[in-house]
């Protein structure tokens, strides 16, 4: 006998509210991932001058339109009462935070290689040049771990709806 603590109600307007809030925070990601510029030494420097940040940007987007996609059927599911297909939701959850975890791991990694080359190349003394763009980087790579996290947490919510299920 599986045991919920969460009533199917609760449960759809939890889902629903963490999808919300993930929707929020990618586009708030990628939109300071898109616009994050920085004039160094000459060129400007843009999120797809490094393969890293492309990646970022991709698996932000991917994330954010399934995010909207699945928004719109919690809203759906919450009219008709209805649980809709608890396990294609919970793998899809799962695949969708382990492309967002990586997507933020490629950010903090290809910040982190950006530092590193620009201390080698021009010295650590350019390094204040970069603070700005590698703060806004930093923090779009930190809303999408949130984002993973809330998606995660769904994953989780998804498993007592399989659970009921069962029943």
């Amino acid at each position: 006998m599986a045991v919920s603590m969460l009533s199917p109600t609760t449960t759809r307007i939890a889902t629903l509210a963490l999808r919300v809030l993930t929707a929020i925070l990618l586009f708030a990601s990628l939109i300071i991932l898109l616009t994050n510029t920085q004039q160094f030494q000459g060129p400007t420097l843009h999120f797809y001058d490094r393969v890293g940040y492309s990646y970022a940007a991709v698996g932000i987007f991917l994330g954010l339109a399934y995010s909207i996609y699945q928004t719109v059927c919690a809203v759906i599911r919450i009219k008709k009462g209805s649980e809709g297909n608890a396990v294609f939701d919970f793998y899809a959850e799962k695949v969708v935070s382990n492309l967002l975890v990586t997507a933020a791991v490629a950010g903090f990694v290809t910040t982190g290689q950006l530092v590193d080359d620009v201390a080698r190349q021009h010295g650590p003394s350019k390094l204040p040049l970069l603070e700005r763009f590698v703060s806004l980087s930093n923090s779009s790579s930190g809303f999408v771990l949130v984002g993973c996290i809330f998606s995660s947490m769904l994953s989780v919510l998804f498993s007592y709806a399989l659970a009921r299920d069962d029943d």
